[in-house]
């Protein structure tokens, strides 16, 4: 395992060139990687490799006094970043029946370009609680939602939640030596999502040769 670690080190140990993410106006920035967004409207630095990005339509449809805010769930963006430049780009919404069908079944289809070039995403829509005000404590929604999912930040940055853990259970050896075969699972998870795409393809064929 030390072996593997050390290989995951290696090739996550490029330098980390931050890019810029852009959003059309009617979109709302509101977290990357766990932490508030520093412009929700403006543009926002990013690194390189897995980022994640919690985004919301806030778009005014119609004009003077037919005009409407319309605002959709919060999404949870998640792409994988090798450029320079992040475009996001709202669905077509001119109407607010257009907007309604765009969000209908929580799957909108944004545009996401780097550089130009489309860029895959993967979403999901962010699991609200029940009440009046399902998002009010949003930071406490997208910490639930990554952690269902073995995702964890610190700062901005993606961690391996096991090597936090084992430090605060420092001295405790029965305790680490048992959650040993997931920590290390969750650690390989965590290098893999940070690295870039050919990084993981390195790392795939390094995982074959050792069979």
């Amino acid at each position: 395992m030390k072996r593997v670690l050390a290989t995951l080190a290696a090739l996550t140990s490029l330098s980390i060139h931050a890019a810029e993410l852009n959003a059309e106006n009617g979109i709302s920035v509101l977290y990357i990687n766990g932490q508030q967004a520093e412009s929700k409207l403006g543009v926002n630095e990013i690194g390189e490799g897995f980022n994640q990005v919690v985004i919301r339509m806030d778009k005014t449809i119609g004009r003077g006094g037919s005009e409407e805010v319309f605002t959709s769930k919060p999404f949870v963006i998640d792409l994988q970043v090798s450029g320079s430049e992040i475009l996001i780009e709202h669905p077509s919404a001119r109407s607010l029946q257009e907007a309604e069908r765009a969000f209908k079944g929580d799957d909108p289809k944004w545009k996401v370009t780097q550089d130009g070039s489309a860029l895959p995403y993967e979403q999901e829509v962010l699991e609200g609680k029940s009440g009046l005000f399902p998002f009010l404590n949003m930071e406490e929604l997208v910490t639930e939602h990554n952690k269902k999912r073995g995702i964890y930040f610190e700062n901005g940055d993606l961690v391996d939640k096991p090597e936090i853990a084992i430090a605060a259970t420092a001295g405790k050896t029965d305790s680490t030596s048992k959650s040993a075969p997931i920590n290390n699972v969750e650690q390989l998870k965590a290098w893999y999502l940070k690295s870039s795409a050919e990084e993981r393809k390195t790392f795939r064929r390094w995982i074959i040769e050792q069979d």
